[in-house]
């Protein structure tokens, strides 16, 4: 009943984020307007549990690198027959790409393990293979580790990106760009999912004043002349930019 839970998967934007990322074709319109309804329900500043995987469902590294589509009704005997690996280490860049938009947005980001190295696998119980650590890695599983880490840090240290409202600038075929903003800072994510570079130009909100633009990735700081900003994101790349 209303008021007995405070908390649950947001499957209704898992639904739509999933398919969104995976498939150039697809526009960001849509999951944009999915989270527009969750803030409506829920509010900016929820509980609900946003996830790119769990325990019972297909790995999201299995769709990204190609092994199963969505509804891929040969998921359960892959499970037992043919179970995934990763042949593509780009499909290593399109998990960090949704991991980076489910840890900018409003909600409760949900980690499930694994999904710090990219493990993959198909439907249950594939997609609960034993954990792996240490020298069971290779190279593009310790990247990924490292990389979903600096994530996880970023949202730690910035508290817009847990607590902050959210503004949309961009959403097509290529591009989610939003906004958060709290009391303390705001801060700009641009989430790329085609694989060819895009040039994106915004025009920030004049009350603002923004000058600069600080990559809290890897440091590269960036002029904002006129409240326009023009930046260069590479092909399945992600910024995240504090604005001052």
């Amino acid at each position: 009943n209303n008021g007995q839970l405070s908390a649950q998967f947001n499957f209704n934007l898992y639904d739509v984020a999933v398919p969104t990322f995976l498939d150039e074709k697809a526009s960001f319109k849509l999951l944009d307007y999915q989270m527009q309804k969750s803030f409506q329900v829920f509010g900016y500043n929820n509980l609900m549990g946003n996830i790119m995987d769990s325990h019972d469902k297909i790995r999201y590294m299995a769709y990204a690198d190609g092994d199963l589509a969505i509804n891929d009704g040969r998921a359960g005997d892959f499970a037992w027959n043919n179970p995934p690996k990763v042949d593509d280490p780009n499909s290593y860049d399109k998990l960090k790409l949704h991991l980076a938009y489910i840890l900018t947005i409003p909600g409760v980001p949900i980690i499930y393990y694994g999904d710090e190295i990219g493990m993959t696998g198909a439907a249950d119980p594939d997609n609960r293979r034993m954990m792996r650590f240490g020298y069971d890695l290779d190279k593009n599983e310790i990247q990924t580790f490292e990389d979903v880490s600096k994530l996880i840090h970023i949202r730690k240290e910035h508290s817009a990106l847990r607590y902050g409202d959210f503004l949309t600038l961009q959403a097509d075929e290529n591009i989610y760009a939003y906004l958060r903003s709290d009391m303390n800072e705001r801060v700009l994510i641009i989430a790329n999912k085609n694989s060819n570079q895009q040039n994106v130009r915004f025009t920030l909100p004049g009350m603002y004043k923004i000058t600069k633009a600080k990559n809290l990735v890897d440091g590269k700081e960036f002029d904002v002349k006129d409240n326009k900003f023009d930046v260069n994101v590479n092909g399945i790349q992600y910024l995240i930019l504090q604005l001052r």
